[in-house]
Parts: C-alpha cells; sequence; structure tokens
C-alpha cells in the first residue's frame, strides 16, 4: 500500500529536521506573519529552537517583499526559518540566499511555482492536504517543532490559536491536521472541549479559560493593531507565558483605535458610496488607519463584505498605505500600498461551485502584470503590495485578468 498524504508530508519533515541538525549556527532567525496564525507560529519555533540549544531571533513581518529581504539575509545569519509566509515568494528569496546558510519555508498557501533547490520548504499543499482548511501554518510548525523533540508536545495549544485565527474551522471544529494538534493539547488538558454542537467550543486553560475565538482574537489585536506600537513581540511572550493586565489592556486600547477608524471609514463609504469598475469594488483608505497594521484593511474588507452597501457579487479591494518605517528592519525609502481582496458571501459561493474564479486564481497574475508583488494568497482572500501610483493599474488588471477568464461585465 502507498502512503497516505500525511505520511508523505510527515517524511519532508523528518527530512528537514535532520538537515537542521546537522547545521552547525547557535542562532535561528525565525521571520513569521503578525497575525495569529503567524504569531503562533513564531512563538512555536522560538520555544522549540530554544530547547534545541539555539538563541532565537524573531522577526514578526507583515508581508514578504523584495526591498526588505537584504535586510533579513545579511551575514550574520546562517539559520532563517520563514512561517505563514514565503511559500509564495520562494523564487525571489532564493536569490538572497548567502553561501553557507540554510533557509526553510514551512507555509500553508497555495503555491504557484516549485521552489528553488537551495530552500528547503515544507508546504502541506503540494501533498494533497488543503492549507486552507486542513493545516495551519502553525499546525505545520507544531508538526515541525515535535519533531524536533517530543518535549514540544506541549505547544499543541499554540497550533490550535493559529488554525482557530486562520478561521479553519468546519461547523466549529478543527479538522485534519488541525485536528491532530487538537488531540494533543487535549490530552495534555492545555484544552477543553465544552461541546460537540457549540460555534466555539475549545477553552484554553493557558489563557484562563477564554474560547480559542477569544484567544486568538486577543493575539490579533496586539500583534495586528499594535504591531507600529511592539504588540508583536507582547503577542509572542502571551503565547508562552499566559496574558497579563498590561497586555490584555493594551489589547483592548488598540481594539478601541480600530473600531474607531473603522466606524469613521463605514461611514464614509456609506455616505458616499464604494468605488466600482467591472467586477472590482474596491476602497482607500490611505494612511488613515495608521498606527494599526497593514492587516487592518483586509479585516475591514471583510467587514464591509455584508454591509447593504457592498454589491454581492464583485470583489473586494482595499487599499492601506505603507508605513516607511519598520518596527524590526529600519526605514524604507518606499511609496508602497497594500492591496487585500476579500470576497463578499454571494460570490464566495459562486466560487465555490466553480462559477466564478477564486483569489489565489486571479490575484497574482494581476498583481505581476501591474508590477505589484503578491503573496499570502488564499481563495477567499488574498494581498500583493503594489507602488501607491500602481492602484489604478492593478484594478486594471484584475479586470483583465477576469476578462481572460471569460467573466464578461
Amino acid at each position: 500500500m502507498g502512503s497516505t498524504p500525511i505520511e508523505t508530508l510527515m517524511e519532508a519533515v523528518n527530512k528537514a529536521v535532520q538537515r537542521l541538525k546537522t547545521f552547525p549556527s547557535g542562532k535561528a532567525t525565525l521571520v513569521h506573519h503578525n497575525d495569529a496564525d503567524g504569531i503562533a507560529s513564531g512563538a512555536i519555533l522560538k520555544r522549540a529552537f530554544e530547547r534545541a540549544g539555539f538563541q532565537a531571533e524573531n522577526l514578526p513581518i507583515e508581508r514578504v517583499h523584495p526591498l526588505i529581504l537584504p535586510r533579513i539575509h545579511t551575514s550574520d545569519r546562517k539559520l532563517i526559518v520563514y512561517a505563514d509566509l514565503g511559500g509564495q515568494a520562494a523564487g525571489i528569496i532564493g536569490r538572497h540566499l548567502r553561501q553557507g546558510t540554510l533557509t526553510l519555508i514551512l507555509d500553508h498557501h497555495p503555491l504557484f511555482e516549485a521552489s528553488p533547490a537551495n530552500l528547503l520548504h515544507i508546504n502541506p499543499e503540494p501533498f494533497g492536504i488543503d492549507g486552507d482548511v486542513s493545516s495551519s501554518a502553525a499546525t505545520l510548525t507544531f508538526l515541525f517543532a515535535r519533531t524536533m523533540s517530543p518535549e514540544n508536545d506541549d505547544l499543541a495549544h499554540l497550533a490550535m490559536i493559529g488554525s482557530l485565527g486562520d478561521g479553519q474551522t468546519v461547523n466549529g471544529r478543527v479538522v485534519g491536521l488541525n485536528g491532530m494538534a487538537e488531540t494533543i493539547a487535549v490530552s495534555r488538558g492545555s484544552v477543553g472541549v465544552t461541546g460537540e454542537e457549540s460555534d466555539d467550543p475549545y477553552r484554553f486553560s493557558l489563557f484562563g479559560g477564554e474560547t480559542g475565538l477569544q484567544s486568538s482574537r486577543v493575539i490579533s489585536e496586539l500583534a495586528v493593531n499594535g504591531y507600529y506600537r511592539g504588540g508583536a513581540d507582547l503577542a509572542i511572550r502571551v503565547c508562552l507565558e499566559g496574558p497579563t493586565p498590561e497586555s490584555l489592556q493594551f489589547g483592548l486600547e488598540m481594539r478601541r483605535v480600530q473600531e474607531e477608524l473603522f466606524v469613521k471609514e463605514k461611514e464614509s463609504l456609506r455616505i458616499n458610496g464604494i468605488s466600482r469598475e467591472g467586477e472590482i469594488q474596491w476602497v482607500d483608505v490611505e494612511d488613515r488607519f495608521y498606527p494599526l497594521g497593514l492587516k487592518a484593511i483586509g479585516i475591514f474588507c471583510s467587514e464591509i463584505s455584508k454591509m447593504e452597501w457592498v454589491d454581492r457579487d464583485k470583489y473586494i479591494v482595499g487599499f492601506q498605505d505603507v508605513p516607511k518605517d519598520h518596527p524590526y528592519l529600519g526605514r524604507f525609502e518606499w511609496e508602497e500600498t497594500k492591496a487585500s481582496m476579500r470576497v463578499p458571501p454571494e460570490l464566495r459561493r459562486a466560487i465555490e461551485k466553480d462559477l466564478k474564479p477564486s483569489l489565489s486564481e486571479i490575484v497574482p497574475t494581476g498583481a505581476e502584470r501591474a508590477g505589484g508583488f503578491p503573496d499570502a494568497c488564499h481563495r477567499y482572500s488574498a494581498a500583493c503590495t503594489i507602488g501607491k501610483n500602481g492602484k489604478s493599474a492593478l484594478i486594471r488588471s484584475l479586470e483583465n485578468v477576469l476578462r481572460d477568464r471569460g467573466i464578461e461585465r
């Protein structure tokens, strides 16, 4: 009998761990996304690498971008691990690798092309495992960590934080590889399950009995809303040590900032209307969401997708300007904007029935044609970065891709 997809994936994970064990560096740089899934991944890696005798450096980032890679792949960084990002940028990452270094990517986003040979890249998608539903990045990272040492089984609850934060549930429960992490977390008593019919059945002991969605929300409020105020570092500590009154207060403050900015922007859109062109509708908040992190525009697009003044069958694009000062990598003299894409419920149902193309089918091509840089594209959510003067070009490019696929205005 042939190996199952999970068995084949775990063979690849084991090979990567064995390669890691031959590497002499005593320092590991952990580059990961700053949402709940990415922060949980970074926390898992930090604890696992420290237990293995490494000095662990966390670099939570919002996006992979060609201009930031030279500041990550410096001469003093010999071992670099990407988590919850990097898979769709493997080609350009590979061009920045230095002789005598080791770079590993642990990602779950759908892949557009094969990774270069000088990269170790583990992803459930090529093994037939759905990275949108069955495996968060945190779950993949947890499986990598427990292969490093069974001692890391106590990090299973963080895999679930990542899965729930990414919305990877079926009727409220995690499934697939995520379900494997659930089994371990429940057996260790770090997570309890309160009811089969609940939409939010998990209780996390580290978070004082909070539900899984509440716990992942705390991480997001710190690391996404508070990214430009040091919130990502605080979120990693919360993952590993639990929340403190100070961290909870900071999260509440950043939630209030988000709510106030979102309310103001929604009211403006309600009065003035959302911009439209063909199959695309969009909003440009420019720098009005600062100091919120860049994922705020994706959260905002998800919220407005259900508003009565949004077309239910059109793709949504939101633009948010990228600050020049990066909290971990210094100042960049760029003029960039993040474009985040979402789909309203009616359009999502059409995509599920293969009546309309998914975002992972149209955004990579559309962004590249417009001079943008796509990364972290899912079926129903996607993003890219593009120059501030390229916003109109991106809208036109996405329209052209849809027209090429037979979607008429």
